[in-house]
């Protein structure tokens, strides 16, 4: 009898697999779980879920941000607990050589761009799909996953990514989460306030916007320029700088954008959707 049960048991977790966690994690003091649900917690942070599944099962981890919370280890994070089955895969960041399931940030409130390291462990060759759920994170920023590995980037607020394991165990450096303050800005209301820096550059579907302040192009020095690079530092385009300036480049790619008028410059990572 005990056979029949533990039979029907593996089958049943077989069937359902793929709609199970594999490790379930929540944070005590704040109240957020990798599963999803609030416990107590009212307060509302800029959170990220990171969902890893393949034809068996899934994990997750959260990074979220809150102005009181520190980017070393506080009272807001939680320690990975890792899956004794080697059909699960995993994915969680790090603090220094700890690894995380839930991870605090402090506030994004002024920051243009930040990056996350992505860690996850893979104990067989099977595909697997990272997701983002982004209901509760912020929508003024692109959320792009990096393979290093194979170069490619993926914007999950529209995507997924597939991937296949090149090695066996913990890979800390092949996937980094980048995070950039978007374009998506009206014109008109722009036009109605006055700007707070010379040059302003945002992103948008397959392109790049720079605007560059008239009385900043008016003064000393030689022109303007606007230079691009791709992430391996190698040279997009170039051009001389006017006030506005709408750049068409290939999207689900990370871009540096190097603006330089007179004594003035500005450079900036960002994310073309």
């Amino acid at each position: 009898m005990k056979k029949f049960y533990s039979l029907s048991l593996a089958v049943l977790f077989l069937a359902t697999g793929a709609v199970v966690n594999g490790q379930k994690q929540s944070n005590e003091v704040t109240g957020v779980s990798t599963d999803g649900n609030m416990l107590k917690s009212t307060t509302v942070y800029d959170l990220i879920r990171l969902k890893i599944e393949n034809q068996y099962i899934y994990d997750a981890t959260v990074i979220y941000y809150y102005d009181s919370f520190s980017d070393g280890y506080g009272r807001e994070d939680s320690h990975k607990m890792f899956n004794s089955s080697e059909k699960i895969p995993e994915i969680f960041t790090r603090i220094g050589n700890e690894a995380m399931a839930i991870n605090g940030f402090s506030a994004l409130e002024g920051k243009s761009y930040v990056s996350v390291p992505i860690s996850v462990r893979n104990r067989i060759y099977d595909e697997c799909t990272i997701k983002a759920t982004l209901d509760d994170f912020n929508d003024e920023y692109d959320v792009v996953l990096e393979d290093k590995e194979l170069g490619k980037y993926t914007n999950l607020r529209t995507s997924e990514y597939t991937y296949t394991p090149l090695v066996l165990g913990s890979e800390h450096e092949r996937f980094v989460l980048h995070l950039s303050r978007s374009a998506r800005v009206v014109t008109s209301v722009l036009e109605g306030f006055a700007q707070e820096e010379p040059v302003l550059v945002r992103s948008d579907y397959g392109q790049v916007q720079v605007t560059v302040d008239e009385k900043l192009l008016a003064g000393p020095g030689p022109e303007g320029r606007i230079d691009i690079y791709s992430q391996n530092g190698r040279m997009v385009t170039s051009r001389r700088a006017a006030g506005f300036n709408q750049i068409e480049l290939a999207g689900g790619q990370l871009y540096i954008v190097s603006v330089t008028v007179g004594n003035h410059r500005t450079t900036k990572k960002i994310a073309v959707r």
